[in-house]
């Protein structure tokens, strides 16, 4: 990020050792900045174009101005790294002030944002429908999954060391899912309990693994105490595939025109209708006879 910084904030090309300069010097491996070795330097700052030239960030290079011999150099102009006007009409801009007053991250304004993109446009909602907190751990761990880098931290009075695979938010609460390696296995830790500060390795500290993409939100219709039934949940072919991601499981049958049932386990007939609506008309209970008595009686109270 300084590098990007520097690359933008200049209106001419400037060399390695300039740009060396304005970065800094590291003062060790969790810190920002190029090794005092002008060659190790060199090589670092070469690694980071590159991998600047893989996410698709414009730099470009010509020779700074004043030198001779001729020094190559290398800037961002900012009308390249901008953003473009994005030219959002009446009801995309309604839509966005719509979402902006129905969910608050804590700490930020939704408002300033909207007036950026055009300003406030049609109806806010009346009642807030989710507040995202925002935690003074998500920055770390956010730069420990995207760097991989083993995260430290207290949890339940014990010390843990995680591979941190992925973030999560669900009902509520923030979660951090990775290989924990004191335990030996994959663990999930809510980040709201973790105690204290999160410290990081050293970046590529660990490699992702096949089953790093697995993260399942928390199931409701599962919690309960009655003896658990088993539903027969028929979805439509075009959401077959987030309702597998959503469940957690592959279906038990494919239909021939592509819609899958899944047999679904439920405790919580509340919390199982709530999870049918999530699929609006593109799914239907097909059993037991219980349940799905149960549905239709609760859409037509609705009605």
């Amino acid at each position: 990020m300084r590098l990007i910084a520097a690359l933008i904030d200049t209106t001419r090309f400037l060399s390695i050792d300039e740009l060396h300069t304005r970065v800094g010097v590291s003062r060790g491996p969790d810190s920002a900045g190029y090794p005092r070795d002008r060659k190790s330097a060199k090589r670092a700052f070469h690694r980071d174009m590159n991998e600047l030239a893989e996410v698709g960030i414009p730099v470009i290079s010509g020779t700074v101005p004043g030198e001779d011999p001729p020094v190559w150099g290398y800037r961002i102009r900012k009308q390249d790294y901008s953003l473009p006007e994005m030219d959002l009409e009446a009801p995309e801009l309604a839509a966005l002030h719509r979402a902006a007053t129905a969910v608050r991250f804590e700490g930020v304004s939704g408002a300033e944002a909207l007036w950026k993109l055009g300003g406030r446009v049609g109806e806010g909602t009346d009642t807030e429908l989710a507040a995202v907190p925002v935690l003074p751990a998500l920055a770390d761990l956010f730069r420990a999954v995207t760097e991989q880098r083993v995260a430290a931290f207290t949890y339940g009075g014990e010390s843990r060391r995680l591979e941190p695979w992925t973030l999560a938010f669900d009902q509520g609460h923030w979660y951090v899912v990775g290989h924990d390696r004191d335990r030996g296995e994959r663990r999930t830790f809510r980040i709201d309990r973790l105690d204290g500060d999160v410290a990081l390795g050293p970046p590529n500290g660990f490699t992702q693994t096949g089953e790093a993409g697995g993260w399942v939100a928390l199931q409701p219709w599962k919690f309960g105490t009655a003896p658990a039934v088993t539903a027969q949940l028929l979805v439509d072919s075009d959401q077959s595939a987030w309702a597998a991601r959503r469940l957690g499981q592959e279906p038990a049958l494919v239909q021939p025109d592509g819609s899958s049932v899944f047999h679904v386990a439920v405790r919580s007939p509340e919390a199982f209708r709530s999870l049918v609506l999530e699929f609006l008309d593109h799914a239907e209970v097909l059993g037991p006879p219980e349940l799905r008595a149960d549905m239709v009686a609760w859409l037509e109270q609705m009605s």
